[in-house]
């Protein structure tokens, strides 16, 4: 009876074990990536048009939406669209604050909730597109967490001006990877998962060896309808059985073994970059972009030693370290306001952020495609130089 009881605990304890391993960099890379969330946010709401959710009949969402059912019982009229435009406006206000730093929990907080109507609004008409893990999750963890205002943030600046308490961008402690390792254990049961349904409930994927073959050649087809750049490699691969199968099986072990990426440090690396790898083919050159979840393997990246890199270390600034804290909430303040109230104008703020359209859905993915090759071809060489030292002790 013992016995059994203390299965259950060692699992547990294995878990515990493996949340709380420490991450070189956490939180730096934290930090950083709060930054980097936010100005993807923010491109993403560039690209979108809010306009037309307001022209649709209340049906195709108000019985979708259970808070306005349960807020609205009777209504069952279009919404204005000034209702929103102001529902995107107060997000480009709270994304700013949070971009800052600023009253960090706060502006997560407020983040999650009003990305998180305006993310039910589109998968009420369509699902199949949905950015849950960038609108909900991400930020979901990080109010629980309250660790990515610690650095690089006004927050952390007020602190330790105030208290002369400043947390180091090097510090390692699991907590700051904690989130991290939450979207992780996600992704792999959302891939798993994936795999499952290919395998039980779509069979095709295991019966239909042409899969592949005949949707690079269909994504052609849409491509050339949607004026998308065509894939040129799409004859060669429809009439190579070794490499249409190749990728359909491939397909299949990729997204069921992903949840290898828990169990190391190298295999996160080998899986996260092959994920990106993954997305990026599926993008470019087949038209099936996912690029909200892109932000999500940001976490894995070591954004702390990518900027000493680039930047190198440099001695502190001692004029910014001596402003006065009330100065950098002023210009929080004003700047954010200013970019909500400007954000449904047209004046070309969006088009900041999107380069006036040269960065969409599926242009994004050209840098990430050599960034993620590099990253997979270096985590082959840790793997190989693993075994190989393994091989010589």
């Amino acid at each position: 009876m013992r016995s059994n009881v203390k299965i259950p605990q060692q699992i547990n304890f294995k878990i515990n074990q493996w949340f709380m391993q420490p991450e070189p960099n956490a939180a730096g890379s934290l930090g950083i990536f709060r930054i980097l969330f936010c100005l993807f946010y923010l491109w993403h709401l560039s690209t979108q048009f809010f306009d037309h959710l307001s022209g649709l009949p209340a049906v195709h969402w108000h019985y979708n939406l259970y808070l306005l059912r349960y807020f609205f019982p009777g209504l069952g009229e279009p919404l204005p669209i000034v209702f929103f435009n102001v529902l995107e406006s107060s997000l480009v206000f709270a994304l700013f604050i949070l971009l800052f730093g600023y009253k960090t929990r706060i502006a997560t907080f407020f983040v999650l909730v009003l990305g998180s109507l305006i993310e039910a609004f589109h998968t009420a008409t369509d699902a199949e597109h949905g950015t849950v893990l960038m609108a909900f999750y991400i930020p979901f963890f990080m109010v629980i967490n309250n660790c990515w205002g610690k650095t690089y943030s006004v927050d952390s600046f007020i602190e330790y001006r105030k208290n002369g308490i400043s947390v180091s961008p090097s510090e390692s402690h699991w907590i700051y990877f904690l989130p991290a390792r939450s979207i992780l254990v996600m992704i792999s049961a959302l891939f798993l998962s994936s795999a499952i349904f290919k395998v039980s409930f779509n069979g095709q994927w295991l019966v239909y060896r042409e899969l592949i073959a005949n949707l690079v050649l269909d994504k052609n087809v849409n491509a050339a309808i949607s004026g998308l750049p065509l894939n040129p490699l799409a004859p060669f691969i429809s009439q190579t059985p070794l490499l249409y199968e190749g990728m359909r099986i491939g397909t299949l072990l990729f997204e069921g073994f992903f949840f290898l990426s828990l169990f190391s440090r190298t295999l996160r690396g080998f899986f996260v970059s092959l994920a990106l790898l993954f997305h990026s083919f599926n993008a470019i050159w087949l038209t099936v972009t996912f690029t909200p979840v892109m932000i999500g393997y940001g976490l894995f990246i070591n954004w702390q030693t990518l900027k000493e890199f680039v930047l190198f270390k440099k001695a502190k600034n001692n004029f910014i370290s001596n402003l006065n804290p009330q100065f950098f909430i002023f210009g929080v303040l004003f700047v954010s306001i200013l970019a909500s109230v400007l954000w449904s104008q047209d004046i070309g703020i969006q088009g900041l952020f999107n380069l006036d359209g040269l960065i969409n859905v599926s242009t994004i993915w050209y840098p990430v495609f050599p960034f993620s090759l590099c990253w997979f071809m270096m985590t082959l060489v840790k793997i190989f130089q693993g075994k190989l030292l393994a091989q010589n002790s």
